[in-house]
């Protein structure tokens, strides 16, 4: 009887252990870019004026790509990008960041009835995201998880396959 009560009780132990370092490293994961990260916090408004945070977003996985209208690569994935927002809206968060510092405000909405954009449009107009984020190349995407994890980063235009694929994969 007294083995099992020591087995029992070094059984428990050694799972609240477990427990206590799983929860430890939860807790001092960092805010960064790099994938494992949680992602940098920010803020941005719509062309209409509403404002939206990042982390207001949690409980869902989000897709952040960063771009432009003068940017032939961008161009070239917002149909894959609106395809698979009408596919994934309820699933998926889908949060654009129109790099306004570097294009102009008044090309975004053209643009939007070209393609026929319905997902939201954040525009950064100062830059700040821009930096934030480090962005070089665009277009820019992270896929980040329910939790606000950056799982994956991926530079270059995307495909309707390529965003379902990393989805799919998300925790």
């Amino acid at each position: 009887m007294k083995k099992i009560v020591a087995i029992v009780l070094l059984l428990g132990l050694t799972g609240y252990g477990i427990w206590q370092a799983l929860a430890a490293e939860q807790q001092n994961r960092k805010a960064g870019l790099a994938v494992g990260d949680i992602a940098y916090d920010f803020a941005l408004k719509t062309p209409e004026g509403q404002q939206i945070r990042l982390s207001d977003l949690r409980g869902k996985p989000v897709i952040i790509n960063f771009w432009a209208t003068w940017c032939p690569p961008c161009q070239k994935e917002m149909p894959d990008i609106e395809k698979f927002y009408k596919q994934y809206k309820d699933d998926v968060e889908l949060l654009s960041v129109h790099l306004t510092s570097q294009d102009r405000r008044e090309n975004l909405s053209p643009f939007m009835k070209k393609y026929g954009l319905t997902f939201p449009i954040v525009m950064d107009e100062k830059g700040e995201v821009l930096k934030l984020y480090n962005i070089q190349t665009i277009p820019t995407t992270y896929m980040i998880d329910r939790q606000g994890v950056i799982r994956k980063k991926v530079i270059g235009p995307m495909t309707y396959k390529q965003m379902q694929d990393i989805i799919s994969r998300l925790p």
